[in-house]
């Protein structure tokens, strides 16, 4: 009666619950147990036998006075769910076993849903190595009984939900509990078998609302170890340009400096004093080749008087004579014209870097 009194309230709050939030109904991780995977723990020692075996997680814990909370290595973090698990208790051995539900990646905080081969139910928070019982009363040790639960040996179906305010455990299609839970984390479904007991663990699932698979999924792509090696391989690269530009900066900084260096010494009293004698050569040099220049015009003026006056008054071959000599005389000249231009070069050039 008072089992059922403390069972209406509970159910009021998951009236709220659905009002609330989308259903779970999608499908977003199962585990079979097909085989061996490193998802799950495998042992052999003194305190437990751990294997798979025919399609199912076979698990013997024969520690009499601790069980074992078994999560997969990795996989997602449910918050709104509906997980179900198929548990199979040893005909001879029996004991208990079930499922984790909402565990914390450290196994520090779970809830644990389990059957017994005596027809019991149990409901606890394990709680930083504690467990609180969450059904039944304390003089039982939360255990309830229940006749839907089937013969050791035989298959029976756990389902554990949660909403914001409301847990549930349903056997064999079979609600049997509610409890008033806000559950402030997110976190793994898992197995559980009790101290000395052994069981099969068979077609572990998890179902959610479309828009918690929506969450899980973005999970999943940022937790994706191809993009996080991309993500490294970018920041590598990023970090990459950023020392090149810190180089290029370096390098244009000591080139900057190596160019004041170079102005300061153009602009030096000492180069300014040599460029001064380089121009004052070119300016005697200059002068000595406008004077040839000018003998030479001299010259050539004389012989084109005297080459007209032999024309007029002598033979053809002096006339040939001459005029091959005053051919070379044009050449001199023009060498020495082509030099005077090539010194006023040369000249202006010198003045110019000396102006500056």
């Amino acid at each position: 009666m008072i089992y059922r009194l403390l069972l209406i309230p509970a159910l009021l709050i998951v009236s709220l619950g659905l009002i609330l939030a989308d259903d779970p109904e999608k499908l977003i991780w199962s585990e079979s147990f097909d085989q061996s995977s490193a998802q799950w723990r495998t042992s052999n020692n003194a305190d437990e036998l751990f294997l798979f075996e025919q399609g199912q997680y076979v698990l013997w814990r024969k520690n009499t006075t601790s069980p074992s909370v078994i999560l997969p290595e990795q996989g997602d973090l449910f918050g709104d769910c509906r997980a179900s698990i198929t548990v199979s208790l040893d005909a001879i051995l029996g004991g208990s076993a079930g499922m984790s539900f909402l565990a914390k990646q450290d196994g520090s905080l779970a809830y644990i849903a389990e059957i017994s081969s005596d027809k019991q139910f149990r409901v606890r928070k394990l709680d930083g190595g504690s467990f609180t019982e969450l059904s039944g009363k304390p003089k039982s040790s939360g255990w309830v009984k229940e006749k839907s639960i089937k013969d050791a040996g035989e298959p029976n179906t756990l389902e554990l939900s949660y909403k914001p305010g409301a847990l549930v455990l349903s056997i064999n299609q079979k609600q049997v509990w509610v409890g008033n839970e806000m559950v402030q984390h997110k976190g793994k479904c898992g197995v559980y078998i009790g101290p000395e007991s052994r069981a099969r663990l068979d077609d572990l699932k998890v179902f959610v609302s479309d828009t918690e698979a929506e969450r899980i999924k973005n999970d999943r792509n940022n937790n994706d170890p191809a993009r996080s090696a991309l993500t490294d391989i970018i920041i590598q690269l990023r970090k990459t340009i950023n020392a090149q530009n810190r180089e290029i900066d370096s390098l244009q900084d000591v080139s900057g400096k190596l160019k004041a260096e170079s102005d300061r010494l153009d602009r030096s009293p000492k180069n300014v004093k040599k460029l001064s004698a380089e121009v004052y050569s070119l300016k005697k040099e200059l002068a000595s080749s406008q004077a040839k220049l000018k003998k030479a015009e001299k010259e050539l003026l004389s012989l084109r008087k005297f080459k007209d006056n032999i024309r007029k008054n002598q033979s053809g071959d002096i006339v040939i004579s001459l005029t091959t000599a005053l051919a070379e005389e044009k050449d001199k000249n023009a060498e020495l014209a082509k030099e005077n231009k090539e010194l006023k070069a040369k000249l202006a050039a010198m003045e110019a870097e000396q102006n500056k």
